[in-house]
């Protein structure tokens, strides 16, 4: 599993960063209208080039550190800053109101994730030790490959809680590496907020206890074939299926 824990204070970074963003997508769009308006399209057209698209390699950055630093996935976002930028661009100088929507599109996205991030704050500062059980595991409808060794999972798992609480299902997305990600029956450890038992995240760092025969139980040949197998599952060369027969087959020939 991958990921790095970020403290207890991550929404105030979001909320300063998205406010930068803000600027970074507002402030070209008016730049660029006024050096329109007083310059003309023809001789201004230059300066606004220069303008548009400093402002959204300049936002582009800025989100970039934004969804680095978040704990939640920020796909929307990343549609926004791929976007908006440009629409605020090209719209804004014929209406004002234009500038209006992208505004409210850009700041209700950006509360929206800040108070995602302070829940997760207040998971992380006030959270209960918990194990899951993992029940299954869902493939995104697009494979999400975060980059060429870690992919996005969706876990769900029985939440088991050492407080008495009942048994109960939910559901985490999480990121691992390709290879290592948990199969079902799995253990995981995770974090739960005592308030909302449906906001958990896994304990980043803490092993998890596999139910199947892993790797290091295995011949060297035989642990070297099923790591390639989990790989290319991971990465969606194979499906879940496929993947399962493969092994099956794997196993019972080195069991020979």
């Amino acid at each position: 599993m991958t990921g790095v824990y970020r403290g207890p204070v991550m929404w105030r970074t979001i909320a300063a960063l998205s406010a930068l963003w803000w600027v970074l997508i507002v402030a070209p769009a008016l730049t660029a209208t006024r050096l329109l308006d007083h310059a003309g399209a023809t001789s201004a057209k230059g300066g606004v080039l220069a303008v548009w698209l400093g402002g959204y390699i300049a936002q582009f950055v800025v989100f970039l550190a934004i969804s680095r630093r978040s704990p939640r996935p920020a796909v929307l976002g990343w549609v926004i800053a791929s976007v908006v930028p440009w629409a605020a661009d090209w719209t804004t100088p014929l209406s004002m109101w234009w500038l209006v929507l992208w505004t409210a599109l850009v700041v209700g996205y950006a509360a929206w994730l800040v108070v995602e991030v302070s829940r997760v704050d207040q998971l992380r500062s006030g959270g209960v030790a918990a194990s899951g059980v993992v029940l299954e595991v869902i493939r995104p409808t697009f494979n999400v490959v975060v980059n060429k060794d870690a992919s996005r999972r969706v876990l769900r798992l029985r939440v088991e809680r050492p407080d008495g609480t009942a048994p109960y299902e939910a559901r985490v997305t999480a990121t691992f590496t390709l290879g290592q990600l948990p199969e079902a029956d799995d253990r995981l450890a995770v974090r739960v907020d005592p308030a909302r038992p449906q906001l958990i995240e896994l304990v980043e760092d803490e092993p998890i206890v596999r139910a199947a025969p892993q790797p290091d139980d295995l011949p060297p040949e035989v642990a070297e074939r099923l790591q390639t197998l989990k790989t290319m599952r991971d990465r969606g060369d194979l499906t879940d299926s496929e993947f399962a027969t493969a092994r099956q087959r794997l196993l019972e020939s080195s069991a020979e």
